[in-house]
């Protein structure tokens, strides 16, 4: 019998990013017509990053500008790095100056972004002179999201272009971007039989690498040659483990920004969902989250707080080894954890060569924690906002493409029956206003 995991996609009213939201600069008022020095005026989104906070104001930025009359269209300024005053307007740089007298008509074009990239990552000047025909391009290569959700910082950009003779007193406006998607993950629902704990989340098959070119008629940028890979946000010292119920909460730790509005920040894309009845190993390479998981048997006839999940014996014909475990030192009192720990034999490490034993204090206790899987598909747009709401009402979701052989549980199995809900808030600039539902088939046990 197949069960059924229905997955709405629910597109709400536009939260307004830019312009209105941004913060607007007094011009500078320049009266020395012989200081060269490029003038910036810059505006934000109103989003915040979560590392790096940028919520009025941008600390500094980096700029890189090309001279549209150089037959070559070399980097006129290179990679500058600008600083903005403390309590600015406006921000100026030495570095950063008007082509010399005689060149006050030369159109420069401007690349900005912030914030500083990362080692992989380099800038690409792919410019071309064809037939006296110039294109200007520029982008960065190789750009990564950092796999660890908590180290992940907003990646924003703005494109302007200008001369000396029409913005030497004016300046140059930048209007800087969102290239990246915003990810958050929520859980509500309490089983009828079962007490959820959730001490994680990964997001599988996300783009983790792309180059990116930027914008220039279009406010976005383009992202091209992606790379998939896993970004994962396991609970650490001082998370509360979730226990699932009738509120949504986030489930991407409690700590990781002041104001707990938690979320991944990812390349924009567009992915399948995870095909698990037709292609459990997952060679097409589609989405999914993994939910790191405890399930506790809550009636009192036959459970009686017995843990259901990760399974903890090879009964009913599972192979309770072919489950991955995370383990964790909790704090009794609060539910908070304390550590993350390895088993070693019959005790625990708190390092991954077990070189160093855990000793448990008074009032911990050691949980395990399994993944569940959830397929889901994307239509990522920078700047967006992605809300994932699982509904954890019936079900918890199918065991991953990470399970191999043919001893169950295998791939795509259900962890338990029932189905599992999803639904996607989206919040976005350009006011869409749309309800689509897909209903997937999962395989029943």
């Amino acid at each position: 019998m197949n069960k059924i995991v229905t997955t709405s996609y629910i597109i709400l009213g536009s939260v307004l990013l830019l312009s209105s939201c941004a913060q607007e600069e007094a011009p500078i008022v320049r009266t020395d017509g012989n200081d060269r020095r490029i003038i910036f005026h810059t505006s934000l989104p109103e989003v915040t990053t979560k590392a790096t906070e940028i919520t009025k104001d941008l600390p500094h930025f980096f700029m890189s500008a090309i001279d549209e009359t150089d037959d070559k269209l070399t980097e006129y300024i290179d990679s500058v790095r600008v600083e903005k005053a403390a309590g600015a307007l406006n921000t100026v740089s030495d570095e950063c100056i008007w082509p010399e007298p005689g060149k006050e008509s030369d159109l420069l074009h401007f690349f900005a972004y912030y914030p500083e990239l990362n080692d992989s990552a380099f800038l690409v000047n792919a410019t071309s002179v064809v037939d006296n025909n110039k294109t200007v391009n520029y982008g960065i290569n190789k750009f990564q999201v950092a796999k660890d959700i908590a180290d992940q910082v907003d990646f924003v950009t703005a494109y302007a272009n200008g001369s000396m003779a029409d913005n030497l007193f004016s300046g140059i406006n930048l209007n800087f971007r969102h290239q990246l998607s915003r990810i958050e993950v929520k859980a509500k629902g309490a089983h009828k039989s079962c007490d959820i704990e959730i001490a994680g989340v990964s997001i599988a098959n996300a783009p983790m690498q792309g180059n990116f070119e930027f914008q220039k008629s279009d406010v976005d940028g383009t992202w091209t040659d992606l790379e998939k890979g896993k970004a994962e946000y396991i609970f650490r010292e001082g998370d509360a483990i979730v226990t699932v119920g009738a509120n949504e909460v986030s489930i991407l730790g409690s700590k990781m920004d002041s104001d707990n509005e938690n979320y991944a920040l990812l390349i924009p894309t567009i992915c399948p969902a995870w095909d698990y009845t037709n292609d459990a190993s997952n060679n097409g390479k589609g989405m999914y989250l993994n939910v790191l998981l405890r399930i506790v048997d809550k009636t009192p006839t036959t459970g009686n707080g017995k843990v259901q999940y990760p399974y903890f014996d090879n009964s009913q014909g599972l192979n309770a080894m072919n489950i991955e475990r995370v383990y964790m030192a909790i704090n009794k009192t609060n539910g908070t954890v304390s550590k993350r720990v390895y088993k070693n034999g019959n005790s625990y490490c708190s390092d991954k060569e077990l070189k160093q034993p855990y000793t448990l204090a008074s009032g911990e206790e050691i949980r395990e924690f399994g993944w569940a899987a959830l397929p889901i598909s994307a239509d990522w747009q920078p700047g967006h906002s992605y809300c994932y709401t699982l509904d954890y009402t019936s079900g918890v979701g199918v065991h991953g493409p990470d399970v191999t052989g043919n001893v169950s549980p295998k791939a795509g199995d259900p962890i338990i029956s029932d189905m599992v809900g999803v639904s996607v808030n989206v919040y976005g600039w350009q006011g869409l206003n749309n309800t689509t539902t897909s209903v997937i088939g999962v395989p029943g046990s």
